[in-house]
């Protein structure tokens, strides 16, 4: 076999490796979408919320319908932390924080959403720098909306932040509306 050979064949190997694994990885890519639908994203952004893992059946997984799953008195929960300059500024750097809270990467630095990653997104993030959308909320109700996230929509806070924490962050956001 000529040195050319060799290096043909060996060239290609990575190739015939490299085909299985993106296949039977499952992840597809997708263009940006709105909030009426929902696709999977590239497995190599850096952003876990845009991974879903493999599709179900060859099928993209519909997130367009997730929704809330709350205690039944979320919104009775009552914010043991008070709302002072202190806590309003740890909660606005978990907030702005990727390792952390990480709430700007969605809702944007003003609440109002980020517009940068909205193409990224699988549905449009709630806007809450809205008055209108905060005046109805508690603060229990954004307590576990931070709490829990949505599956496969907004991670659960839960997991990265402690409790007294995210009240910390739902007292900051509570300065984000403006008239």
């Amino acid at each position: 076999m000529s040195s050319s050979s060799r290096i043909i064949i060996g060239s290609s190997l990575p190739v015939l490796v490299l085909v299985p694994l993106i296949v039977a990885g499952g992840f597809t890519i997708s263009s940006p979408q709105n909030s009426n639908s929902s696709t999977t994203t590239n497995k190599n952004q850096n952003d876990t919320r845009s991974i879903t893992g493999p599709a179900r059946g060859g099928q993209q997984q519909d997130f367009s319908k997730n929704t809330w799953e709350l205690p039944e008195d979320a919104d009775k929960t009552k914010n043991p932390v008070p709302s002072n300059p202190d806590s309003i500024a740890k909660g606005k750097e978990l907030y702005l924080n990727k390792d952390k809270g990480n709430c700007a990467f969605c809702h944007g630095e003003t609440g109002a959403g980020n517009e940068a990653n909205i193409p990224n997104l699988r549905r449009k993030p709630a806007d809450i720098s809205s008055k209108e959308r905060m005046s109805v909320m508690t603060d229990g109700e954004v307590f576990w909306k931070i709490s829990r996230g949505i599956r496969g929509i907004m991670p659960a806070g839960e997991k990265r932040m402690t409790e007294e924490e995210r009240w910390n962050v739902v007292n900051y956001i509570r300065t984000l509306p403006k008239e």
